[in-house]
């Protein structure tokens, strides 16, 4: 069989007493490619992110919020950023290392978009630093902002809009028509039980003759005047940081919930519904996005929902209607595993060879050299890549040793490993290794 070899990223990560923490003071240079690097709104950017951390934590992974038509903020989520049982950040050593991350954002709204990054754990974020800048163009087939369509029940959200002096914010509406084809522009609204508007000579450009209450009607325009439309749907509540709350709904959107006093400490206080919960979301949606110059602390995302309503949402809401069976599809031939696979950790090679007898085991040992300022605790953590699957072990032995340079060998299992979900390719990576070293007893 000839000889091939995997490689897999190893990041060594030492708790030591006097080193610093995650996230750095000054956000180092960073390396942002586009691609396409001129996209248009129907396109699906890949984004490739690089450069040289102050320290050995560097990041693991990245969230990218978009504001359609403003800007891009990415957020570096450091080591610690995912601790679920209480936040101890990581301690990191102060070497530069080299990383990369890769992702993709779905396809933006047309405009120009100023692309800003932050580093962040679970106890600390830094300040957002704008970094570069991205033009959509529009494309066929990208997204469409969402309009107003006539005979649509609304409902305003904030009260006094121009022209309409004595309507309050919760006042329901029914849109009559648009003064453009494609209704990206102004609407004519009749407002129930309310007598002062004034008749409008502007014809529409998309309505036929329609009769509705004398002077209750006003032209309002979406882009300046908080707009609400009915929401209900299911999915998932979701606490995520600033102390915003955000909603999952089930066709794959994200919402970001305006709550009422009390909500976020009612849902973080472990009662009948609380946080990562399956929820009946109902509300007012409004999906304008914000102006320039507003400064948002919980981000849009796919829109705005104001005066949110939570029931538990059952099982059986969200059974998709049933479908008939499809054709079985013949199963592909498993593919030949390597054998070996090369890791890759702080330049020292640690070959894991294929075992004979068990096509899917692989085991290798190697011997480290590091430096310690302490008399320190070793373990070893292992993180296989997305969809590489497996049961992998590490073991040190010594594992307690220090201070000053020493050496230790690392030895890797790996059980059950499927070859066939690896991309193709030789440098491909599998598995994060991780050290970890405390103060020893």
């Amino acid at each position: 069989m000839k000889r091939q070899s995997i490689l897999a990223a190893g990041i060594i990560a030492m708790w030591a007493l006097s080193v610093q923490g995650a996230v750095p003071a000054t956000l180092p240079t960073i390396e942002v490619q586009f691609n396409p690097t001129s996209p248009t709104s129907a396109d699906t950017v890949a984004l490739t992110l690089s450069g040289t951390w102050p320290n050995a934590c560097v990041p693991q992974t990245f969230l990218a919020q978009v504001v359609p038509g403003d800007s891009i903020r990415i957020d570096l989520l450091l080591p610690g950023w995912d601790s679920k049982d209480g936040c101890e950040p990581p301690l990191c050593l102060q070497v530069l290392t080299p990383w990369q991350l890769s992702g993709a954002i779905p396809a933006l709204p047309a405009g120009s978009y100023d692309v800003f990054i932050r580093a962040m754990d679970c106890e600390e974020a830094g300040s957002y630093r704008q970094v570069t800048a991205l033009t959509v163009t529009p494309g066929v087939g990208g997204p469409l902002s969402d309009v107003f369509a006539p005979g649509e029940r609304i409902v305003l959200l904030e009260s006094d809009p121009p022209g309409g002096f004595g309507l309050a914010a919760g006042q329901s509406g029914t849109v009559i028509c648009c003064d453009a084809e494609d209704c990206s522009g102004s609407i004519l609204v009749s407002w129930d039980l309310w007598a002062d508007g004034k008749l409008d000579l502007v014809e529409c450009a998309n309505g036929t003759e329609t009769l509705y209450p004398p002077n209750s009607a006003i032209w309002i325009n979406p882009n300046q005047v908080l707009l609400g439309r009915h929401f209900n749907q299911c999915g998932t509540i979701r606490k995520v940081l600033e102390g915003c709350i955000s909603f999952e709904a089930d066709d794959g959107k994200t919402y970001n919930v305006i709550a009422w006093p009390g909500l976020y400490s009612t849902l973080d206080a472990g009662g009948a519904i609380q946080f990562d919960d399956r929820v009946r979301l109902q509300g007012l949606l409004n999906t304008t996005p914000p102006g320039p110059d507003e400064l948002r602390l919980c981000l849009q995302q796919d829109g705005d929902i104001f005066h949110p309503m939570l029931t538990l949402c059952s099982l059986a809401d969200a059974e998709p209607e049933p479908k008939p069976e499809p054709e079985p599809e013949p199963k592909p031939e498993p593919k030949p595993g390597p054998d070996s696979i090369v890791i890759n950790i702080a330049g020292n090679p640690l070959v894991l060879q294929q075992a004979p007898s068990s096509p899917g085991t692989y085991a290798g040992c190697a011997n480290l050299t590091i430096e310690l300022n302490f008399h320190a605790q070793l373990s070893v953590k292992i993180t296989p890549a997305p969809g590489v699957g497996g049961t992998w072990t590490g073991t040190l032995d010594p594992d307690v040793l220090g201070p000053g340079t020493v050496t230790t060998e690392l030895c890797i299992e790996v059980v059950d490993l499927d070859i066939s979900s690896l991309p193709p390719g030789k440098d491909v990576q599998v598995a994060t290794v991780t050290l970890l070293a405390a103060p020893a007893i």
